[in-house]
C-alpha cells in the first residue's frame, strides 16, 4: 500500500484501459533498417507492421522503423538487467538480443471527470436444522465488480478504445492494410479496421472478454499528467498504486448534450475481478544497497487482472512506463521508452472540450412528426438538450466446473432511447387516436464540431440514431417558467449488417501509437491481432 499519503484527489488519479482482458498487454519490437521517413522491412520481420511504413514523419505513431508483436512479458535487451518477473531468456523468431525494445499497449482515457468503483462478493449461507447460525458462507458465483465514470466528449478516441466501431475520415486511404484499402473499399478505414455504415455497437455485442481498466494513483500533491518513471529507494517505491479491474464489459453508455453544459458521456462497466498493485507495474526498483538503476535493477511486472474461465489471470503481464499515451520516443538503452518521458493523460485532441454552441441537431422527417409539438419550420420548438442512452445489460453464463462465468453476454433485444427536451413554440393540430397506428420513424443526428473562436470548426464526433419511434411527450409549465416538452423515442439495435436501425458513430481522433493493435469484438481472442497481421487474420 502507498505510504505517506493523506488523501487521494482527482489530481493524483488517471484512468487507463487495455485492448483486451486476458490477451497481450505488452509488445516486443525489433529495429529495422531505414529512418523514420523511409523505413525498410528486412528479413524475417518484413511486412509484420505495414501500418508504420505508410506514416509520414511527425505522425502520432512513433514506431516508424519497429515491427511489433504481442508478448506475455518483456523480452531482455542486455544481460545487465535481471528480474524474476520478466522474461530474460526467450527471444522471438527473427529478432536478436541487441535490437529488441518493449512497449505497453495500455492507453489513457481523456477528460475523465469522475471514476467510482465497487465490488460485491456473492455468497450463499449454509444453514441446517438444529443450529441457528450459519455453518459457512460460500461463494457460488463470480464476484460483481463495478466501475462507472464520465468524461467530456472529444473526438471519439475514448469510444474507440472501449470497443465501439467508430470510423474516422481524417486520413486518406492508402495501402496500409493491403489490397482491401488499396482497392478503395468505401467501408474500410485504414486506421484500425473500423467499418463505415456499420453499427457502432457491432463489436461490443460479440465481445467475449471485455477490457481491463487501470486507475493509476501517484503520490499526494503530484499530477499524473507529466509524471515520469518511478525509480526510488526503499519504501518510497510504494508511494504509487494501481487499481486494476479485470474483464470490464460496458453495460450502459449515455451521451448528453445540453445548453450551458459541456457535452458528456457516462459509462457503467461490469467486471469479474479487481485488485490493487502497490506500485506502477513495470518500473524498476533500486534496492537499498544499490545506487543506480543499471546495477541489477529489479523490474516488478504484475499479472493482468483479467481472469479466464478457470478463474486465473494466465501468464500475461502489464506494465506502466513512461511514454504512455502518445508520448515518448521508442527505444532507449534499457529497451523501453526513453526514460524521463512523462505520462500524457491529456491526449492530442488539440482542444480542451467541445461546446454546446458548436453542435448541430437534426431530426429526419420532422415535418411528419406525430406529436403535438411543432418540430419543423419557423415554429419549431427550441431544442435545449438531447440524450442518447444505450443500456447493454449483461447476463453471466455459467456452467458446471467453474466458479467464473464463461461469458457475459448482452441481454437482447436492446432498446436505445433518445430524449429531446425543448422550449415549446407552436403546437400541431393532431389527434392522438388518429395517430395510434402510425409507423412514422425518425433519424436523429448529433454533430459536434471543434471550437474555432466564435464559430464552429471541423466535425469531431457524430452520432446518428436510426429508425426511432415516438414513445411519449411530457409537457411542463409553471409560473415564471417557459413551457417545455420532453419527447422520448426508442429504436432497437440491429445486427452487424443492419444499416438502417440502431446507433452509428463517426470520430476524428488521430492515430494514437498502438491503434492498429486494438481489435474489436471477437477479434480480441486472436493472437494475430496483436502481431501486425492483416485484419483478415483476426477472426
Amino acid at each position: 500500500m502507498a505510504t505517506s499519503r493523506n488523501r487521494i484527489i482527482y489530481q493524483s488519479q488517471a484512468l487507463f484501459i487495455s485492448p483486451s482482458s486476458t490477451g497481450y498487454h505488452i509488445q516486443t519490437g525489433a529495429k529495422c533498417t531505414g529512418n523514420a521517413g523511409t523505413p525498410t522491412r528486412v528479413g524475417a520481420n518484413k511486412g509484420r507492421d505495414n501500418y508504420s511504413g505508410n506514416l509520414a514523419t511527425g505522425s502520432f505513431d512513433d514506431p516508424y522503423n519497429f515491427n511489433w508483436t504481442g508478448t506475455a512479458s518483456r523480452h531482455r535487451v542486455s544481460s545487465d538487467w535481471t528480474s524474476s518477473t520478466w522474461d530474460n531468456t526467450a527471444t522471438p523468431a527473427g529478432f536478436s538480443d541487441g535490437n529488441i525494445v518493449n512497449r505497453s499497449l495500455i492507453e489513457p482515457l481523456s477528460r475523465v471527470q469522475s471514476a467510482n468503483f465497487n465490488f460485491t462478493l456473492n455468497k450463499t449461507d449454509v444453514n441446517e436444522f438444529g443450529r441457528l447460525s450459519r455453518l459457512d458462507s460460500i461463494v457460488l458465483e463470480s464476484p460483481t465488480v463495478g466501475l462507472d465514470f464520465n468524461y467530456y466528449l472529444l473526438d471519439g478516441e475514448n469510444e474507440r478504445k472501449m470497443g465501439f466501431n467508430i470510423p474516422t475520415a481524417t486520413t486518406a486511404q492508402s495501402d496500409v492494410w493491403g489490397s482491401r484499402a488499396a482497392a478503395g473499399d468505401p467501408m474500410f478505414w485504414t486506421g484500425d479496421g473500423c467499418l463505415k455504415t456499420i453499427s457502432a455497437l457491432s463489436g461490443l455485442l460479440d465481445d467475449s472478454q471485455g477490457n481491463n481498466y487501470f486507475i493509476a494513483v501517484v503520490p499526494d500533491g503530484k499530477d499524473v499528467q507529466g509524471t515520469t518513471d518511478v525509480s526510488t529507494t526503499g519504501t518510497d517505491f510504494t508511494k504509487n498504486d494501481v487499481i486494476c479491474i479485470g474483464n470490464g464489459f460496458l453495460s450502459d453508455y449515455t451521451v448528453e448534450a445540453a445548453v450551458g453544459a459541456i457535452p458528456t458521456a457516462s459509462c457503467t462497466i461490469e467486471g469479474f475481478n479487481i485488485k490493487v498493485d502497490s506500485h506502477l507495474s513495470g518500473s524498476n526498483q533500486i534496492l537499498e544497497n544499490q545506487s543506480t538503476s543499471s546495477a541489477a535493477a529489479i523490474f516488478l511486472d504484475e499479472g493482468v487482472p483479467g481472469v479466464s474461465l478457470e478463474g486465473t489471470s494466465g501468464t500475461n503481464r502489464y506494465v506502466f512506463e513512461t511514454g504512455l499515451g502518445n508520448t515518448g520516443v521508442q527505444g532507449g538503452n534499457d529497451g523501453w521508452m526513453a526514460r524521463g518521458t512523462s505520462f500524457n493523460t491529456t491526449g492530442n485532441a488539440g482542444f480542451a472540450a467541445l461546446r454546446p454552441g458548436d453542435l448541430t441537431f437534426e431530426m429526419g422527417q420532422s415535418g411528419s412528426y406525430i406529436g403535438f409539438t411543432d418540430m419543423d419550420g419557423a415554429g419549431a420548438a427550441h431544442i435545449q438538450s438531447f440524450t442518447i442512452n444505450v443500456p447493454l445489460s449483461r447476463t453471466v453464463l455459467q456452467k458446471l466446473g467453474s466458479t467464473f462465468g464463461y461469458a457475459r453476454v448482452v441481454d437482447l433485444p436492446v432498446d436505445i432511447s433518445c430524449t429531446v427536451s425543448a422550449v415549446v413554440s407552436e403546437l400541431q393540430n393532431k389527434n392522438l387516436i388518429a395517430e395510434l397506428c402510425s409507423t412514422q420513424t425518425h433519424d436523429f443526428t448529433l454533430t459536434l464540431k471543434d471550437p474555432a473562436c466564435i464559430t464552429a470548426g471541423n466535425q469531431k464526433l457524430k452520432y446518428t440514431v436510426k429508425n426511432a419511434r415516438l414513445d411519449s411527450e411530457t409537457f411542463t409549465n409553471a409560473i415564471g417558467d417557459n413551457e417545455t416538452v420532453d419527447m422520448t423515442f426508442t429504436t432497437q439495435i440491429g445486427g452487424a449488417n443492419d444499416t438502417t436501425n440502431g446507433l452509428f458513430m463517426e470520430g476524428a481522433y488521430p492515430r494514437y501509437r498502438t491503434l492498429p493493435y486494438w481489435p474489436l469484438g471477437k477479434s480480441k481472442q486472436a493472437d494475430a491481432a496483436y502481431k501486425g497481421a492483416h485484419p483478415t487474420a483476426w477472426v
